[in-house]
């Protein structure tokens, strides 16, 4: 048809469907087309009721919906829009932008990233300038009632990541009414300014579109500097643009701080949406997948609005109460009276005045107290909590704060969805965490031994410990009230000089520090390179006090504690007692609402506390002096956690990484900050704490704590003061430190303890070997452990051998003759078996069935050669029998069977590593003779 010359051309094609395709005319093809119709429209609908708002009915909504009303309040709205518009305007490069995008929504877009970016920088202003206020200011501005008495005065955030997070929801609020006052094509929430918020919003569009066109000439003046950089280059070269100003506030601050303000400042007509700014907070409790934000994640939003709002109103203040050219010479503060009653007094004149006469405003009532005229700081926050920031005002703040309140109890009060789940007894499972006992135990021992092996080979440069000057604990004595070590504990070497000595013999240690051809005569790189070390050490160490110490404290808390008292006042949190490292956490997650702080004691074992000792002892003072010659610092930091040389902060999210780090390579699976603590008093709860703690004879132990208990309170009372008041004034130990007593100690470090034996120290054991069985009360998992170990003997003995060998083989299977005898002997419990068998008769088996039918108990097995070894393992390989080879710090918990040479460890050492194992037996075999004994 379609030739070199031809007239005809194709019009179209004709596309045969395939024949599976085809829809015939019968009722089946008609019963198919209406069941993908009814998919269509049954997703649509879907569809539509997930992103269009619509109100509930009343019987279906929750109290909390209803509260707040956003569903008959954004009812026709869609949900992407909603999402969209109070999203972060997106920073596209110029090359990368679509061709498509017209000139009006660059400039919009533009418009958008510098408004987001002004409100984030505001934030950071105002932050500043509430450290820098006085405690009194920040205390009225606090309040959140008129008259209430507050302790805790405002506080600024900590961390420049935290300001930029609480100031989030202000620029989604600017970018709510930004982008909702332009004209679009889409329903959006009604809303109406009043006369002075419309003025401000204007005016700080002007301010910020005046910043974009200024940025967009600085660009322009760059680019054309830049191609006439060899003529002279520009004649208002020393001319500083407006947006070059970033030391404190420019107009365009000004002019967004004077919006939110204004948000503020208005009060209710009818209903609550009639005020702007709670139209936009409607639209932040919008999720991102349905529904509105909860109980749980919304008030935290609240709180950052209030919270951000408390330091505009203190900056606001600031700049309503400026001093004026003539008061500079003045003090800012007036007379509070005026003693002179004749009007005509010469010191009335404004010539002689030194302060302005404030002018006269409406009395408050009695109730409130006296009220500074609103001409300083103080009078200006004073008066505007009083008007629109304390609850009665009938104000936007007072709709915010009487609804965090009431998420805040429907949160307190309603039980968290669980996410804990016992396997079995030892197994426990945390969302997608899952792992055994004896696995988390193997972790905690890897820790130990890679913190220690960080500390002695990459910091203080032995291979052993015995290389290290011992810890003489029985010698340590320590005294809170010190700032350093206590004079009296006797120490075998002197430690800041400990490390260079051992570098000064060595010529291989000199090499890592020493270059002569530097200037400083220190080879930078490499000392970055050991600081890198140390601070790997230090993370190791965090972890491992995280754990080891009880239940874990928060990050902010562990993160705070000094090793030494600073010049500003405050205490160290490190100290030795009763040859015990503690270290004591004084912050808590209430104490910026109540003041009231608590002293949390955590107690850390033998082998933890031993790596504390060294680094403070002989590591920390090396590395000070280093640090302070390379990198010229002044003062060293007191924290136990320093700020690295390079600049890197120990954070939560940093701790968070090093704890991922540490359960990734122990467990295979990533474990937060966050999840721990869920997971610590999971195991808690299961093994250690005091409800499933028990005494061996109990009635007679709880009979003598009766007595002893009530013989104690007899000796307070007949001292004429109750048990409480003597804890906490009379004959208080040295160690008790302020807030805390002794029996509150003594219970902190029992937990502590109990967590102890529970991760299987070998420096409890001995402890309580000492102390006897009878002392002290036993936790559920040590009675468990003696339980299993009965149960397990029990059903060894009840084990039909040849079937369970069958099965362990995967084929059926026959007993020899002295093979069976032995067995047998095993199942009796019989010790001291001695079997003599040729090679390849079996001998293994007589170990690795028992370990196969009880995998929860040890089976230390002895071997002469490496070759042999490596048999045995490819053996528990090919029948799913755990395994481990016990060397130096290696880690055995889980394993069934541990395969250990005979230059190693004993046997005592070896059972006390394999912690919390029901039941141990140890083989030893010998190719010499072929014989196994057990």
């Amino acid at each position: 048809m379609q030739g070199a010359h031809s007239q005809y051309f194709e019009v179209c094609r004709t596309i045969e469907a395939p024949a599976e395709q085809a829809r015939p005319h019968t009722k089946q093809g008609a019963m198919q087309r209406i069941w993908m119709r009814a998919n269509e429209y049954a997703e649509a609908s879907k569809k539509r009721k997930q992103d269009a708002i619509q109100p509930g009915d009343t019987t279906k909504t929750t109290p909390w919906i209803r509260r707040t009303g956003s569903d008959r309040y954004l009812s026709g709205c869609d949900r992407s829009d909603l999402l969209e518009v109070i999203a972060e305007p997106e920073e596209s490069d110029e090359r990368d932008r679509s061709s498509e995008e017209s000139s009006e929504d660059e400039w919009e877009r533009k418009v958008d990233q510098a408004l987001w970016k002004t409100m984030g920088e505001l934030a950071a202003i105002i932050q500043s300038i509430v450290g820098q206020s006085g405690v009194m200011l920040r205390m009225e501005a606090v309040r959140s009632e008129a008259d209430q008495q507050r302790f805790t005065p405002l506080r600024p955030y900590q961390e420049a990541a935290s300001i930029e997070r609480h100031c989030r929801p202000w620029q989604q609020t600017l970018m709510f009414f930004v982008r909702t006052q332009r004209p679009h094509d889409w329903h959006s929430p009604v809303y109406r300014f009043n006369r002075r918020q419309k003025m401000a919003f204007e005016a700080m569009v002007e301010a910020v579109s005046q910043e974009v066109r200024h940025a967009r000439e600085e660009q322009e003046g760059d680019e054309e500097e830049s191609e006439d950089e060899e003529s002279g280059g520009s004649e208002d070269g020393d001319q500083v643009h407006p947006s070059q100003e970033n030391e404190g506030m420019r107009a365009v601050h000004r002019a967004c701080l004077t919006l939110c303000i204004e948000l503020m400042n208005q009060t209710i007509h009818n209903q609550e949406y009639d005020m702007a700014m709670l139209c936009a907070t409607a639209v932040l409790g919008v999720h991102a997948q349905q529904g509105f934000r909860d109980p749980e994640s919304y008030p935290p939003i609240l709180s950052s609005i209030i919270k951000v709002a408390r330091f505009m109103i203190i900056q606001q203040a600031e700049e309503m109460a400026r001093p004026t050219e003539d008061d500079e010479q003045y003090s800012p503060c007036a007379s509070a009276m005026d003693f002179d009653s004749d009007g005509d007094s010469g010191y009335d004149s404004p010539e002689q005045s030194p302060v302005r006469r404030p002018r006269r405003h409406a009395q408050h009532s009695r109730s409130q107290g006296f009220v500074v005229p609103p001409t300083t700081s103080f009078g200006w926050v004073q008066q505007m909590v009083r008007t629109f920031m304390a609850r009665g005002t009938a104000w936007p703040i007072q709709w915010l704060l009487d609804l965090r309140t009431y998420g805040l109890k429907i949160h307190y009060n309603t039980t968290a969805i669980g996410h804990v789940n016992w396997k079995d007894k030892h197994t426990l499972e945390y969302k997608n965490i899952a792992f055994s006992m004896d696995e988390f135990r193997g972790m905690v021992h890897q820790l130990v031994a890679d913190s220690r092996r960080a500390l002695l080979q990459d910091i203080l440069f032995v291979s052993q410990a015995d290389e290290l000057p011992a810890v003489p604990w029985g010698a340590l004595h320590d005294d809170p009230r010190t700032g350093d070590w206590d004079q009296r504990s006797r120490l075998p070497t002197n430690g800041p000089e400990w490390l260079y000595e051992r570098n000064q013999a060595r010529e291989d240690l000199q090499d890592r520090f020493v270059s002569s051809e530097s200037e400083g005569g220190y080879h930078r790189e490499r000392v970055r390179d050991w600081m890198r070390q140390a601070a790997r050490f230090r993370g190791l160490l965090l972890v491992l006090m995280h754990i080891t110490g009880g239940q874990p404290a928060r990050g902010t808390e562990i993160l705070s504690c000094r090793h030494r008292i600073t010049a500003a006042g405050s205490h160290r949190n490190v100290f030795i007692e009763d040859r015990q490292v503690v270290f004591v956490t004084k912050y808590h997650k209430g104490v910026e609402i109540t003041g009231d702080v608590k002293i949390i004691h955590q107690y850390l074992p033998r082998e933890v506390g031993e790596l504390v000792v060294w680094y403070l002892w002989l590591a920390l003072p090396f590395i000070e002096r280093i640090q302070a010659l390379v990198w010229q610092e002044s003062a060293m930091s007191d924290y136990l956690w320093p700020t690295d040389p390079d600049g890197s902060k120990w954070t939560t999210d940093r701790m968070k990484r090093e704890l991922q780090r540490v359960s990734t390579k122990a467990l295979g699976q990533s474990i937060s900050v966050n999840a721990y603590r869920e997971i610590a008093i999971a195991i808690s709860r299961q093994w250690v704490r005091g409800d499933s703690a028990f005494q061996r004879d109990h009635e007679e132990e709880s009979i003598e704590a009766q007595i002893d208990r009530m013989d104690s309170n007899a000796a307070d009372e007949q001292a004429t003061h109750s048990p409480h008041v003597a804890g906490l004034i009379y004959a208080r130990d040295v160690m008790e430190l302020v807030g805390s007593s002794a029996d509150r100690r003594q219970r902190f470090r029992k937990v502590s303890e109990d967590w102890h034996r529970f991760l299987g120290f070998e420096s409890t054991a001995v402890r309580d070997e000492k102390q006897g069985p009878f002392k002290r009360k036993w936790c559920g998992f040590e009675e468990d452990a003696e339980e299993e170990q009965v149960r397990r003997r029990a059903r060894l003995r009840r084990m039909d051998a040849q079937a369970e060998l069958s099965w362990m083989m995967r084929k059926a299977m026959t007993m020899r003759s002295v093979q069976g005898e032995a067995m047998q002997a095993i199942q009796r419990g019989d010790s001291h078996i001695v079997t003599v068998m040729p090679t390849g008769a079996g001998k293994s088996v007589l170990f690795m069935l028992p370990a196969f039918v009880e995998p929860r108990g040890v089976n230390i097995v002895v071997v002469p050669l490496k070759g042999i070894r490596s048999d045995m393992i490819h053996r528990c390989q090919q029948l799913g029998i755990r395994w481990a080879v016990w060397e130096e710090g290696a880690v055995t918990d889980g394993a069934s069977i541990v395969l250990v040479t005979p230059e190693r460890p004993p046997v005592r050492r070896l059972g006390r590593s394999s912690s919390g194992c029901a039941g141990c037996s140890c083989w030893i075999g010998s190719s010499s003779t072929n014989a196994m004994s057990c």
